[in-house]
């Protein structure tokens, strides 16, 4: 991947509105956030890193002096959401409207070619492995079951995208995906993964798997879950059924 073609877009809603979210104290999902935040800055392999937050909250003006010790260039956006929709809607609608406000105003996003997004509070542990593994002019993502072939998955899962982290060229995202959150329903059991899956099986562009699947530690806001690095074991299995065909590329054309 020629990094200076290519963005890390890290999402961020320190204030919560969205239903089915165990993890709202403000403070707490700040001192997640900044972590997350201050983790890419010194790990990423990406110098331009975009952070933006649909809940009104400014980041500390320490981040880019931060950035700066460590040649990043930072772009701290905010805005407010609509959050009777996202109220109504879900988080996944929110994180929709997050990434277009980043599509549209966004001064970093406009000198690349693609970007790698990731949920923020959430610490991508092998992005410098996974992005020297990707083409940036090529569409990734994964599925939600690593292990289990697909016929083996729960059948409302099987239509279903990971979206904690994905990486897409600027075009595919406003041909395919710009629009896709507007379709979800967290109260219908219609959530993102089932919104952007929905949205590219309609596209005749290709998307691969990610080379290799990308690894977090960190805690989920949705459940509450605590995010560990995978077992050895586990990290095996995953290559084993990777080699034999069970993880392929979502779509081709």
């Amino acid at each position: 991947m020629i990094i200076d073609k290519c963005a890390l877009v890290i999402t961020s809603s320190v204030y919560v509105c969205a239903p089915y979210t165990v993890l709202v104290d403000p403070e707490e999902r700040k001192k997640q956030y900044y972590e997350s935040i201050s983790f890419f800055i010194r790990e990423s392999p990406l110098t331009k890193i975009i952070v933006c937050d649909n809940s009104g909250y400014h980041y500390p003006e320490s981040l880019y002096d931060l950035a700066k010790s460590h040649n990043k260039e930072l772009e701290l956006l905010s805005f407010q959401g609509d959050t009777e929709l996202v109220g109504n809607y879900g988080k996944g609608y929110g994180e929709g409207e997050i990434m277009q406000f980043v599509l549209t105003n966004s001064k970093l996003i406009k000198g690349v070619e693609g970007f790698l997004k990731v949920t923020g509070r959430l610490k991508l542990i092998n992005i410098d492995q996974l992005l020297g593994r990707c083409d940036h002019w090529e569409n990734y993502f994964m599925p939600v079951s690593l292990i289990r072939p697909r016929f083996m998955v729960p059948k409302p899962a099987r239509a279903c995208v990971e979206v904690k982290a994905y990486y897409t060229t600027k075009k595919y995202f406003q041909d395919v995906l710009f629009n896709a959150h507007a379709e979800v329903r967290d109260k219908n059991t219609f959530f993102l993964e089932h919104a952007y899956h929905k949205a590219m099986a309609m596209s005749p562009v290709n998307v691969k798997c990610f080379p290799i699947p990308p690894e977090f530690v960190g805690i989920s806001g949705s459940n509450g879950w605590t995010i560990k690095e995978r077992s050895r074991l586990k990290k095996m299995l995953i290559k084993f059924v990777t080699i034999f065909g069970y993880i392929k590329p979502i779509y081709r054309p």
